[in-house]
């Protein structure tokens, strides 16, 4: 399973734009939308520490043992309904940032918060489905990698600084690992 995908396209989309989705803060100029993913992935910065190489984990991240062979039990499907999960969820992310960037570039603040209202609840939705499949994983590693999935997508925003590219490269690194191919 490669899920990897589905994240990197929100975080190249999100460094595509500039960084200026920060809607509350740096008052920077924003893309009216975020350009089409092309099939080659872009290099991303990891946001670990400075002068990190990408890829890097936070150091106070602790995401237990790696995994040493694939998840066992209902792994195949539990790896494609989070699959179907990230689909769902970052397809609806890139649809909901877009609106928040849209309103930003026209000043429009009451459009701007009622997309950023929207997105909360997407990327709310998005988590709780990664949850739902966590609960259903009979493989305990299989079960805490997604339920870390789920927490960082907890910690995104329409604040591109709120993405946690190396966290979340190191869990799609574990979910690679652990679901059948």
């Amino acid at each position: 399973m490669r899920m990897r995908g589905h994240l990197a396209v929100v975080v190249v989309l999100l460094a595509l734009t500039g960084c200026s989705a920060d809607v509350e803060g740096r008052g920077g100029s924003a893309a009216s939308a975020p350009p089409a993913a092309s099939g080659s992935p872009a290099p991303v910065a990891s946001s670990a520490s400075p002068g990190a190489p990408a890829g890097t984990v936070a150091p106070d991240l602790s995401l237990g043992p790696a995994p040493t062979a694939k998840a066992g039990g209902n792994a195949s499907q539990v790896c494609a309904d989070a699959l179907k999960a990230s689909s769902n969820g970052t397809t609806a992310f890139v649809q909901q940032l877009t609106a928040v960037l849209e309103a930003e570039q026209k000043k429009d603040k009451t459009a701007q918060a009622a997309a950023e209202a929207k997105l909360q609840s997407t990327l709310d939705t998005w988590a709780a489905d990664l949850r739902k499949v966590s609960g259903t994983a009979t493989d305990a590693q299989l079960k805490t990698t997604l339920a870390q999935l789920a927490g960082q997508v907890d910690k995104m925003t329409s604040n591109v600084e709120s993405i946690d590219d190396a966290t979340l490269g190191a869990i799609q690194d574990r979910l690679d690992a652990l679901c059948p191919s």
